[in-house]
């Protein structure tokens, strides 16, 4: 019984001395990172612990940023495009596309909003849904904003986006001119 009392009180002190350490090593370093850099150090009321909510939302990267889009209003004929991914009469006065006051796509522009925005499409196909609603499904693969736009009703529903265009070539580098002693 003896030898394990023993034992257990030199396991304890062993547990207590290891305690001990660690709190003189965090005094220790907080000591030193204070006598370090007081000049350096933020001041209490700079130190943002949480993040603001603007921070979690995702900035727009202007690819395909949302825009101001009235969904009040009914889409019309002249809001949708024909086979050809055309609409009547919505080229803009430069005849470039993206010469318009928007320039991001968002969801539930029109289907004219949108090739006013990109240009005209390399593909569409249009059709109906199980509700009998109008479907179309624009492929863009050559512009900068490359992918599948699909719209409901003359809206846009989904965006999927395309494959990224490739990274410009850095320049080569020539090898360092040689320097000699003079």
């Amino acid at each position: 019984m003896r030898h394990a009392a023993f034992v257990q009180d030199a396991i304890r002190s062993m547990r207590r001395a290891r305690r001990a350490r660690s709190v003189a090593a965090v005094l220790a370093a907080s000591v030193a990172a204070a006598a370090a850099g007081c000049s350096s150090m933020p001041e209490v009321a700079d130190v943002k612990l949480l993040p603001s909510a603007s921070s979690l939302m995702p900035t727009p990267t202007g690819e395909f940023a949302k825009s101001a889009v009235n969904t009040n209003r009914p889409v019309s004929p002249g809001d949708l495009v024909d086979a050809q991914g055309m609409c009547a009469g919505a080229v803009s006065s430069s005849g470039e596309p993206g010469a318009t006051a928007m320039r991001g796509v968002g969801l539930d522009m029109t289907e004219c909003e949108v090739v006013q925005v990109i240009g005209p499409p390399g593909s569409t196909q249009i059709g109906a849904n199980q509700r009998g609603e109008r479907t179309v499904v624009m492929t863009y693969a050559t512009t900068e904003r490359s992918g599948i736009y699909h719209f409901t009703n003359g809206r846009l529903t989904m965006i999927e986006r395309g494959p990224e265009p490739p990274a410009p070539e850095k320049p080569a580098r020539g090898k360092p001119a040689r320097r000699t002693a003079s």
